[in-house]
C-alpha cells in the first residue's frame, strides 16, 4: 500500500525537476508588409500643359502616402514583435 501511494510521488518530483529550454524564434513578417512598392509615375515627355502635371503629381502622391502607411505599419509591427520576442526570451531564461 505505501508502495503505491510512493510511486506517483516519485513520478511527480522526477517530472518536476526536468526542465526543457524553450526558445522563441523572431515571427515572420505578414505578407502585405513585404510586397514591392510601385514605382513613382514619370512625367511624360510631351506633357505641356499644367493639367497633366498636376495628374501625375495627384498620382504619385497616392503612391506615395500608400507606401508611407505601409512603412508605418511595418515599424509598428516589428517594434511590437521586437518587444514582445525579447520580453518572452528573457522571462524564460
Amino acid at each position: 500500500m505505501k508502495l503505491l501511494a510512493l510511486v506517483p510521488i516519485l513520478f511527480l518530483i522526477g517530472c518536476a525537476s526536468t526542465t526543457v529550454p524553450v526558445t522563441m524564434n523572431f515571427p515572420q513578417a505578414p505578407e502585405p508588409l513585404l510586397e514591392q512598392s510601385e514605382s513613382l509615375e514619370p512625367l511624360p515627355a510631351d506633357a505641356n500643359q499644367i493639367s497633366d502635371l498636376l495628374q501625375n503629381s495627384t498620382i504619385n502622391y497616392g503612391k506615395y502616402r500608400e507606401l508611407q502607411l505601409k512603412f508605418e505599419q511595418w515599424q509598428r509591427w516589428y517594434k511590437t514583435n521586437r518587444r514582445l520576442h525579447e520580453e518572452t526570451s528573457t522571462d524564460e531564461q
